[in-house]
């Protein structure tokens, strides 16, 4: 307990030293890793929606990150995937930040089994360009998602700011899906500060009768 009290003590004096704007940024911070702590989830779950009548399957992507695949299709060079926070816009998200080779896509894949159960399957996410990126016109980023090979989706990105999405994925009830989540440079990636964030996939099994 004493060991600990220190290590309050001296946090607290170093932040006592901060500036008002690194106070400010601190606090935006703490804030952030608090609703990470609530929002934190198992990689795959189980839950029942507001109703009660409908389970639903969520497998969090961020928590299976450790699990996933990285490639790139050309020279790796300049590719970085990792999980961390992410501000688009001003907002922080839990986020998998994929910056694309100098050549090439980057592609991060997953392999899940889908429960038998399930009679619909969906991914929610978000798309963006973390802020600081210097974008124009010649610097635009695609992000692409396939499953078990087939294209699904595709967005270019080339402003600031989270864009939501929640897309249909084929019925794979009880087989195995190979999701990938790919940056594409689209000839330059220059400042592609792509972010994927908070991507779930999500399955629904509905009551009999």
């Amino acid at each position: 307990m004493s060991h600990h009290l220190d290590e309050i003590d001296a946090i607290t004096r170093r932040i006592a030293d901060l500036s008002e704007e690194s106070l400010i940024q601190l606090s935006q911070y703490i804030s952030f890793l608090k609703w990470q702590e609530e929002q934190w989830q198992p990689p795959d779950v189980w839950k029942m929606d507001e109703s009660g009548t409908e389970a639903i399957w969520v497998s969090d992507l961020i928590e299976r990150f450790a699990d996933a695949r990285q490639a790139a299709t050309g020279n790796p060079a300049g590719m970085e995937i990792k999980v961390a926070p992410a501000s688009c816009g001003g907002v922080v998200r839990r986020a998998i930040w994929q910056h694309p080779p100098a050549e090439g896509l980057s592609v991060l894949e997953y392999q899940l089994l889908i429960p038998l159960e399930l009679d619909l399957l969906k991914l929610h996410f978000a798309t963006g360009i973390r802020d600081g990126a210097l974008l124009s016109d010649d610097n635009q980023v695609a992000f692409r998602i396939r499953v078990n090979g087939r294209p699904i989706w595709n967005h270019l990105v080339g402003g600031v700011g989270w864009e939501s999405f929640s897309i249909d994925l084929p019925s794979l009830a009880g087989q195995e899906a190979i999701i990938q989540l790919i940056t594409d440079p689209l000839g330059n990636s220059r400042w592609n500060w792509a972010a994927w964030g908070e991507p779930q996939v999500v399955g629904l099994t509905y009551p009999e009768g």
